[in-house]
């Protein structure tokens, strides 16, 4: 999904996820994952360039970041999983220029 100069809102819900693209350019992004049925490991390209992003995840999924950023960043407020148990992974590819992604 793509906005530029707009913002967005994108809900998941009672739906396999696969991952995907997410990318704001001068606008936002809100992509609530809170309902979304995740499986196994998916990745989430997340590029904002004078935008944010904002992605809220379910509570039994793990979240790693990598990312490049330009005054800008990603942050990331999930707790870790601590129990024992394998837990689907999301992991999240960012790029901020000038921008930010805040994942929770």
């Amino acid at each position: 999904s793509v906005a530029v100069f707009s913002g967005k809102d994108i809900c998941i819900n009672r739906t396999v996820f696969a991952g995907g693209t997410v990318t704001a350019v001068f606008g936002g992004i809100d992509l609530n994952l809170k309902n979304a049925i995740i499986r196994e490991d998916v990745t989430i390209e997340a590029k904002a360039v004078f935008g944010g992003i904002d992605i809220l995840v379910p509570p039994n999924v793990r979240v790693m970041v990598d990312s490049t950023a330009v005054l800008g960043g990603i942050d990331n407020g999930v707790a870790p999983q601590t129990s024992g148990k394998k837990v689907p992974t999301i992991y999240i590819k960012g790029t901020c220029v000038f921008g930010g992604v805040d994942v929770n």
